[in-house]
């Protein structure tokens, strides 16, 4: 039978099947089963504090907020978070959740990672650091750089249910010269053509994202060098974004931004130093900075698990100064910020200690929350779905121990109970049967539990 039957005949038969039920009072389908949670406030991801205590989930779903809902809502099952404040589940817009591996480093975490860690060993070391990074609050993260699929895979075993874990927005292996080398001798058109292929590459094989390493720097290289021309740059944008992804720039100096702007990334990661008229031009074009302040902090604080000299440590400490203040810069000039960690080998379960530097940049707490809820949002073009505590929304959820309008460390260091899409993921509440996903792997860097915070003197 040829596919235009087929769904005729599914089409009729769905109708008879629908006339059969209403010919014979069949009962309507039961409705889902709704929750009442009740917290001492609520702080929703616009940094405001919302009227009444209570939020009903259904589906997934939040269905309605105020007081007094039980009246509306009298089967619902009954949740009571006590003294802990709402908020919604956090974003981290800026992870390499597989990077990792089991056991110890032994002094080069990079080459063990790169060169020694098959990418079944990653996957399970990606399944832990997905957990941690649930257990922080954030329900939703954005993975910008992973070899070998392991990304997909891990997002696949979440969506399924397999392991517990962040929704996923990846951006597979982008686009860097290590892994897509361009023959200098190349022509401009020979290097445009190429970058274009794997733009139409990364697309194909299921990412959100495109990731371009616009310039070098990782770990202690803090050079900022250009890897990329803006011809190649608009290139690689433009084919991306008619194939439907959004594009995130990699820029640890300030050079690239201009030609990031014009040719119009979705986001720009990490970058310091930028001029006040570039950052006019930033505003003004509503591109995302995602500066990625503490990642250099964990650098720095484990420089002998990745063999880094004092140098080395010296260098990096210095650089978060630059780029917690390029960050205060950028927030006053009115550029769009979202929270990301860049969380990878051993700091997953860390990830919101980067809002402390939000805070530190002079960010008001309630500023740090929008970029990792509302903004943070926006920056996937979720924001009809994501980051609020409103009727429509999917139900993710943090209860913290404190305000986090008033302390911020209530959202880095007290979340004590998560939901993921009406499910409660986390529960570390006293006293109670604590949920907490398994774990699989032993490693050092990152303490077992984010409740337990490492609290080096490179804070801020």
């Amino acid at each position: 039978m040829k596919r235009g039957r087929l769904a005729g005949a599914a089409v009729a038969l769905s109708g008879a099947l629908a006339l059969t039920g209403a010919a014979t009072g069949a009962a309507p389908a039961p409705q889902p089963e709704a929750t009442l949670l009740r917290f001492a406030a609520i702080v929703d991801g616009t940094g405001e504090r919302l009227p009444g205590r209570e939020v009903v989930v259904a589906a997934g779903r939040i269905v309605a907020t105020g007081d007094a809902l039980a009246r509306r809502h009298p089967a619902a099952r009954r949740v009571d978070l006590g003294r802990l404040t709402a908020a919604p589940g956090l974003i981290d817009a800026h992870v390499h959740i597989t990077y990792g591996f089991c056991g110890p480093s032994r002094g080069d975490a990079w080459q063990q990672l790169l060169q020694e860690t098959p990418p079944a060993e990653r996957l399970v070391a990606a399944i832990d650091n997905a957990a941690r990074t649930l257990e922080a609050g954030v329900t939703t993260a954005r993975d910008l750089m992973a070899l070998d699929g392991v990304d997909f895979q891990l997002r696949e075993l979440i969506e399924r249910g397999v392991v517990p874990g962040p929704r996923l927005f990846l951006g597979g292996t982008g686009i860097h010269p290590l892994v897509m080398p361009l023959e200098a001798a190349g022509s401009t058109a020979e290097r445009v053509a190429s970058l274009s292929r794997r733009a139409h590459e990364v697309a194909g094989r299921g990412a959100q994202w495109l990731k371009i390493f616009a310039t070098t720097g990782t770990g202690a290289d803090l050079s900022g060098t250009r890897n990329y021309d803006f011809p190649e740059l608009e290139a690689a944008i433009k084919t991306a974004h008619e194939r439907g992804l959004r594009v995130a720039l990699h820029a640890y100096g300030p050079s690239v931004v201009p030609d990031a702007i014009r040719a119009g990334a979705d986001s720009i990661e990490h970058a310091v130093d930028v001029d006040d008229q570039t950052l006019r031009a930033w505003a003004a074009a509503g591109i995302f900075y995602v500066p990625t302040i503490d990642h250099n902090r964990w650098y720095a604080d484990h420089r002998g698990e990745f063999g880094y000299s004092t140098e080395d440590e010296a260098q990096l400490r210095a650089f978060l100064m630059r780029n917690t203040a390029m960050l205060g810069r950028a927030w006053q000039a009115g550029v769009p910020i979202a929270m990301g960690s860049d969380a990878l080998l051993g700091m997953s379960g860390e990830n919101t200690r980067e809002l402390e530097w939000f805070v530190a940049a002079g960010l008001p707490p309630a500023a740090a929350l929008r970029a990792a809820t509302t903004d943070g949002a926006h920056l996937l073009g979720e924001q009809d779905r994501l980051g609020r505590i409103a009727p429509g929304f999917t139900a993710d959820l943090i209860a913290v121990d404190g305000d986090p309008l008033a302390d911020i460390r209530a959202l880095t260091e007290r979340v004590r109970w998560v939901m993921k899409d009406g499910a409660i993921v986390v529960d570390r509440r006293a006293g109670r049967n604590q949920i907490r996903p398994a774990r699989y792997c032993t490693r050092s860097g990152s303490p077992d539990s984010p409740e337990v915070p490492v609290r080096p003197a490179s804070s801020p």
